[in-house]
């Protein structure tokens, strides 16, 4: 058995079309993602401490409110004000880019940017928030002054900055789960390997198969032989895109690799089930069987959240039944109980499904591929 695993892995890795979609591919899109928004996927806080200028047009109460609304963002190491001699000098500032943003005190309290940026837009929500509270606070003075004491205090009390975090106290991004479903599409991808290898197994397709059909070697062997390679192959792959993303990229998927490595294994072994599923029925042709690969590896992708983050929440909303069904969002589902929400029970059930699922595939496989016979070859 040694030697037909030998040679079935060359067999396989000289199917350079079938590698590149199975380990370039996620690869080459996880790249594009970090690119994107990797800093964002990151459990750190990303934006603190943005540098920006004051300008006070003139003396007054309610700059001096201002700016110590400002004063205050600064102690929370949300911004740090810088100081210019000049307004000029402080324009030229903003236009290289040494200070994100540029306050005026006066009348109103008014921000101007250069640019449109993640730091741009925080100071943008501060400052609505500044505008919105004053606002609420005339409105309060004018129609119910005996209530402004406690209405000052209330807001007093508020926190400026918030950070998201999961009950576990992990602080949590919603970009991480284009990586969770990145990961997901690649452990699916294994449904090129599976379609492939069962292609090369039937005598009426390849010159391969018509060879093994022949052979004196039980089918159940090779057919064992032919899932352990192209498991190995495709959990090889997937395992250098997770260390590509923790390693190279520096996301944090968590500190359970034991619960990663499993949860990669478990996801490969439905991705090439379902390959060789496809694979192995007679009643489809082969060009319908490559789309039908392709539509396998996408669509449960996208539903998992690899185009659009909030898909996931979306499909549990109005159809939750599906999150229960689709292996790539069962994947994604478990990396998120792995990296953030510490869940055995629910991440428990996810690798359940994904066994049974598993079990069903490889069944019908064998029992597809187990009852091929041929009148000629």
């Amino acid at each position: 058995m040694r030697h037909l695993l030998i040679y079935r892995l060359k067999q396989t890795l000289g199917e350079r079309t079938i590698l590149f979609w199975t380990i370039a591919f996620p690869m080459i899109l996880g790249t594009f993602f970090f690119m994107a928004f990797g800093n964002l996927a990151k459990n750190e806080e990303v934006v603190t401490e943005i540098p920006i200028a004051m300008v006070v047009s003139n003396q007054s109460a309610q700059t001096e409110t201002q700016k110590a609304f400002l004063t205050e963002m600064q102690k929370e190491k949300l911004m740090t004000i810088k100081s210019y001699p000049t307004e000029k000098v402080a324009k030229e500032k903003l236009e290289a880019g040494k200070i994100s943003g540029l306050f005026y005190l006066g009348q109103e309290l008014s921000l101007t940017v250069t640019k449109s940026s993640l730091s741009t837009s925080i100071l943008k929500v501060v400052l609505d928030s500044y505008n919105k509270n004053v606002a609420m606070i005339s409105d309060i003075a004018k129609a119910h002054p005996e209530n402004l004491p406690a209405a000052i205090a209330a807001l007093s009390d508020l926190k400026p900055a918030v950070k998201a975090v999961a009950p576990n106290g992990k602080t949590t991004s919603s970009f991480m789960q284009y990586f969770f479903a990145l990961i997901a599409y690649a452990c699916l991808s294994g449904i090129f390997l599976g379609v492939n290898n069962s292609f090369e197994s039937q005598a009426n397709l390849s010159a391969l198969g018509a060879r093994r059909s022949i052979s004196p070697t039980p089918k159940l062997t090779l057919i064992l032989v032919d899932f352990i390679t192209i498991l190995a192959v495709d959990f090889v792959s997937v395992l250098l895109l997770t260390l590509y993303i923790t390693k190279g990229f520096g996301i944090s998927l968590g500190d359970n690799m034991l619960g990663i490595i499993v949860t990669v294994l478990m996801g490969c072994v439905i991705g090439v089930s379902l390959g060789i599923v496809l694979g192995a029925s007679n009643h489809v042709s082969r060009n319908l069987k490559m789309g039908l690969t392709v539509a396998l590896t996408l669509v449960p992708s996208f539903f998992a959240g690899l185009m659009f983050e909030n898909m996931g929440i979306i499909v549990e909303k109005y159809f939750p039944l599906l999150n229960r069904i689709n292996p790539a969002a069962l994947l994604a589902d478990a990396f998120y109980c792995l990296s953030v929400y510490d869940n055995p029970a629910r991440y428990a059930r996810d690798m359940w499904t994904l066994a049974i699922m598993s079990v069903v595939c490889i069944a019908l496989a064998f029992s597809l591929l187990r009852r091929e016979r041929y009148d000629s070859i």
